[in-house]
């Protein structure tokens, strides 16, 4: 049985963590690299499938070919490294030795600063094709976040259930649903605060660590109205994340102003059960 720091799936209790990686096994987290990378390749076919609801299907690949030509080839930091061990022909898809690494080679420290640049680069990654797709069609924040959101909720189908298999969980509740987005490519330590289980099917957050409120603020990036927007943006895009929830957040008084009491979270997600799509015949 894994000891508290090297769970080997995430069958047990919520850890009321978001980012947690060092709790699993270094064989936890070398599948959950694949996960990663294996992500971001299907992600190229969420952008391109979504985008060319808004143009051709041959623009929409060739602005993926664009972003994989450029900041794509930073994306995955060890993909140039990935080789058969014993590729009887060592061309551009074998790299030659000593370069033939994979995650499988990597100590649990090594793999911890990979799959943290992942969360980091995947972000990036994510802005890049925004800012593509708004600067191509000189759109506003809702179609891009209309755009974004379809995305990722084609990218959370394909990643949750790969999640869910390594975690050796069946999601049926919205607990189920949060562990796989804590450890997930979204997950992120720079979102952190205090979760309240009220049920497998309600549960709390309330934000007092926010990368949105603490870091763009403070460098005037952008002000409270569009510190609203970017928080209400960014739960939509939660939700599509998480198949089987339904996500409210709610904000204090003086968030408006900026001006948070101390001790106040800066924002409060609640996370309940998603009613079932109703069919129409």
């Amino acid at each position: 049985m894994a000891d508290e720091e090297n769970l080997n799936d995430y069958t047990g209790e919520f850890r009321k963590k978001s980012g947690h990686l060092e709790d699993f096994s270094r064989e936890f987290l070398v599948k959950l690299t694949h996960v990663y990378e294996d992500t971001i390749l299907f992600a190229y076919h969420a952008w391109a499938t979504t985008y060319a609801n808004k143009v051709v299907v041959k623009a929409a690949w060739a602005l993926a070919g664009e972003i994989s030509r450029s900041m794509g080839r930073q994306v995955m930091p060890a993909g140039r490294y990935v080789g058969k061990p014993a590729g009887a022909w060592k061309g551009v898809g074998d790299q030659v030795l000593p370069f033939d690494c994979g995650a499988e080679d990597l100590t649990k420290e090594a793999l911890l600063k990979l799959l943290k640049t992942y969360w980091d680069q995947w972000l990036k990654f994510g802005n890049e094709w925004v800012e593509r797709i708004v600067k191509a069609h000189k759109m506003r924040g809702e179609e891009a976040a209309a755009i974004t959101t379809d995305a990722y909720a084609l990218i959370a189908d394909y990643e949750n259930a790969r999640l869910a298999e390594l975690c050796r969980i069946e999601p049926r509740h919205v607990i189920d649903d949060i562990k796989l987005a804590t450890i997930g490519i979204d997950a992120t330590n720079g979102y952190q605060g205090e979760w309240e289980v009220v049920d497998p099917d309600h549960v709390v957050l309330r934000m007092y660590e926010c990368e949105v409120m603490q870091k763009y603020l403070s460098e005037g990036v952008f002000g409270a109205r569009k510190a609203r927007w970017m928080c209400q943006n960014e739960a939509r895009i939660a939700e599509a994340l998480l198949p089987g929830t339904k996500l409210d957040i709610q904000f204090p008084a003086g968030f408006d102003n900026l001006q948070v009491p101390p001790g106040t979270p800066f924002c409060v997600w609640r996370y309940t059960k998603r009613e079932p799509t109703k069919k129409t015949t």
